[in-house]
């Protein structure tokens, strides 16, 4: 029988798919399919682990989605771009791995960075990752271009180092263009310890130059900035970051390992190299939420697709070999000085039918969606007949997410719980999404959003009090693989 590789031995984490054969592929990919908590309409992978969304755009008539991989197993390793398309969130194409580190400057990974749909051609920017004989990391700010019948080229790097005055903790490219000028933001690491931006630019997307450090107001927002992503809209410059190191936190904030943030302010001054966001707010208040990406389709919307799962943390489905997936798409948009996250409407048509919420109410599936009417006070638990549960409850000031009671429980660490306060104390309209073992809540009318996992054994009942509406099953997204 085909041993599972150890990953404890670290050099294993850079072992290549030429490593293995396709025996060991296929076994792994056998675990993870027959995975109870495998999901039915989430972006997931084959087997091993994905992270980071990468390249979200919208190009030549469809949404393109790339994302961090790791083939052999659940573990942080040797990273590659998958790349999956769709016209509709439902039908998806797989077109295999987009990006492999087959090249000096990415010999150690193919990791995080953006896209940009232009002249017929989908650019993408990267951040290859390379560790020398002696040890040492560096980072190069890859360019590579995708054409209309998929094929990918990769390009001369941008920036060959990091730039002036930060570490190697320097990655994450995202490029905005005004204008005729094209501009490129870096995530990264200072010398002396603090979470910035660095600033290139120039007339042409492929020939970037290093402009300078990105100065803000922010109060200390931890030791590196990953995962930029800057857009501009309606007259406000939108800053998400997610920033590694201790942030100030509260009952109400910053409770994960590392967390997510955005900031509204006047849009980026790029000769000033100044940026005067003041505050930084925590875009998700759930336990598995991270590096968030957003891209701008044909519709003019602004649409979100985040690493639904976390760093430092093992999960259940772990044994299984493989880890994480994607939170279902979200329309972005500015209201009342917030971001506000609204699930695309898209996923409406994975509605097989409707059921009327009942205080007791058996499932048929673990795969739905609630749309409801809460009370003030209210209380929903998802549980199976040993009581094992998750719950969501509301005392008219606060909600709270408590998964402390789960079969499986996982980073006790970071705590079991998690509190936001509410936004509207009305009675309201929420929007829950569940998936076999991730949880997706949108309250205050998408103000306020908790993104989990959880790991219920033979989920059986939902049960609730101060709270009616209609419960959805839903289908299952297709995946057919595509040539070329």
């Amino acid at each position: 029988m085909t041993q599972l590789i150890d990953f404890s031995n670290r050099q294993n984490r850079f072992l290549s798919l030429t490593d293995v054969s396709s025996q060991y592929l296929q076994m792994i990919e056998g675990k993870t399919k027959q995975d109870p908590y495998y999901p039915t309409y989430h972006v997931a992978p084959h087997h091993g682990l994905l992270n980071d969304p990468n390249g979200l755009s919208f190009f030549n008539g469809k949404h393109h989605i790339f994302y961090q991989w790791f083939p052999l197993g659940p573990v942080h390793g040797l990273k590659h771009w998958y790349h999956v398309s769709t016209e509709d969130f439902i039908h998806f194409e797989d077109h295999g791995i987009a990006l492999y580190p087959d090249c000096e400057l990415d010999s150690h990974g193919c990791f995080s960075g953006a896209a940009f749909a232009e002249g017929g051609m989908l650019h993408l920017f990267y951040t290859g990752n390379h560790v020398t004989e002696e040890g040492i990391p560096n980072p190069s700010q890859v360019y590579a271009s995708m054409d209309k019948h998929l094929n990918i080229t990769k390009g001369r790097p941008i920036a060959h180092a990091p730039a002036p005055g930060f570490t190697h903790n320097f990655r994450d490219p995202v490029v905005f263009k005004r204008e005729n000028i094209y501009y490129m933001l870096v995530g990264g690491e200072t010398k002396d310890g603090e979470g910035a931006l660095a600033l290139y630019q120039g007339e042409s997307i492929q020939q970037l130059s290093f402009q300078g450090k990105v100065t803000t107001d922010l109060p200390d927002a931890g030791y590196m900035w990953e995962c930029p992503n800057y857009f501009e809209q309606d007259g406000r410059g939108v800053f998400i970051f997610s920033p590694q190191g201790e942030l100030e936190s509260d009952k109400y904030n910053f409770n994960n390992v590392f967390s997510v943030a955005y900031v509204l302010s006047d849009p980026l001054d790029v000769r000033k190299l100044h940026y005067e966001g003041k505050q930084y707010i925590e875009l998700d208040k759930g336990f598995d939420f991270y590096a968030p990406q957003t891209y701008e389709d044909e519709r003019g919307r602004r649409i979100l697709i985040g690493w639904l799962g976390n760093s430092k943390s093992d999960y259940p489905t772990d044994e299984n070999m493989w880890a994480h997936m994607l939170t279902i798409p979200r329309q972005v948009t500015l209201q009342r000085n917030r971001l506000v996250q609204q699930p695309l409407e898209e996923l409406k048509k994975l509605r097989l039918g409707a059921e009327t919420l009942e205080q007791e109410h058996g499932l048929i599936s673990r795969a739905f969606e609630l749309e409801l009417s809460v009370d003030p006070d209210f209380t929903l638990t998802f549980t199976n007949r040993k009581g094992e549960s998750v719950t969501f409850s509301s005392n008219g000031e606060e909600y709270c997410l408590d998964r402390s009671d789960m079969t499986h429980t996982f980073a006790e660490t970071y705590g079991t719980k998690r509190y936001a306060l509410r936004k509207y104390k009305e009675s309201h309209r929420i929007r829950m999404f569940m998936d076999t073992s991730s949880l997706e809540i949108f309250c205050d009318y998408g103000e306020t959003v908790f993104t989990s996992r959880i790991f219920i054994e033979d989920l059986e009942y939902l049960k609730s009090t101060g709270v009616s509406g209609t419960l959805y099953n839903f289908g299952s997204i297709t995946l057919e693989a595509q040539n070329g």
